[in-house]
Order: structure tokens, then C-alpha cells, then sequence
């Protein structure tokens, strides 16, 4: 299980293997969080996000999109995931945040090379942010 970034010129490539399609997305929430991640804090905080898809790709992005709007406008830092649900279009979940000074390196995240597969032997996923 993890994560690891590939540098390109204007992006940042997130690949991500995991045991479980819900892993795939908390260590999504962990590689944010190490780009993003400051030292100064005020405090925890949790939000809880819903979104709908129906395939589980699109939805690692609006996951990751939320987590970028979180940090843009509130100044979120994720944390950890307190709950996730999966289910076959829907992913629902709480997560926990520190209030801080995220650095704003992320512009958006994109369809470009995104990827979501596995099975029995675990799943990868692949999506590349525009820094």
C-alpha cells in the first residue's frame, strides 16, 4: 500500500496502490496532505463530504477536488479519514482536518491519464494535478 508522485512539467502524477478500492482513497487524502501540509496550526476540525459518480475514477477526482476546495477556501489541512463509505456511485465520508496555512500549489485535477483498476490482488489508481 501507498503512494508516490511523478514530476511533469506543470503537474504532478499521483499513482496510488492500495488493498482496497476506500484505501485507494484515504491514501489519496494522505499524498494531498504531505503536497499541501503546513506546520502551523489553529486547531481541528471535521467535515463530512458526499459525492456521487458512477465509476469509481471520476470519483477520486471530485474526492481530490474537494479536498483542493477544502484547502483553498477554509484553509483545511486533511488529516485522516474518521468514516468512509463506498458504495456502487456514492462515496461518503467525515474527515478530519487541521485549520492552518496549506500551501496553494494545486490548481486543479484532471482527467488526463486518470485510472482506477484492480480487483483480488489489490487496486491502482493514477490522476495527475495542476500545479
Amino acid at each position: 500500500m501507498g503512494y508516490r508522485w511523478i514530476d511533469h512539467t506543470a503537474e504532478l502524477e499521483l499513482q496510488i496502490a492500495a488493498p482496497t478500492e476506500a484505501a485507494v482513497f484515504e491514501e489519496a487524502l494522505r499524498a494531498f496532505q504531505e503536497l499541501i501540509g503546513d506546520e502551523s496550526t489553529r486547531g481541528h476540525v471535521a467535515f463530512d463530504v458526499e459525492l456521487t459518480s458512477p465509476d469509481r475514477a471520476t470519483l477520486l477526482v471530485l474526492w481530490l477536488d474537494e479536498l483542493v476546495y477544502r484547502a483553498e477556501t477554509e484553509d483545511l489541512v486533511p488529516e485522516d479519514v474518521e468514516r468512509l463509505e463506498l458504495s456502487a456511485d456514492r462515496l461518503v465520508a467525515t474527515v478530519r482536518a487541521l485549520r492552518g496555512e496549506p500551501r496553494h500549489v494545486v490548481k486543479g485535477v484532471t482527467y488526463n491519464g486518470l485510472a482506477f483498476d484492480g480487483g483480488g490482488h489489490g487496486y491502482h489508481a493514477t490522476v495527475v494535478l495542476d500545479v
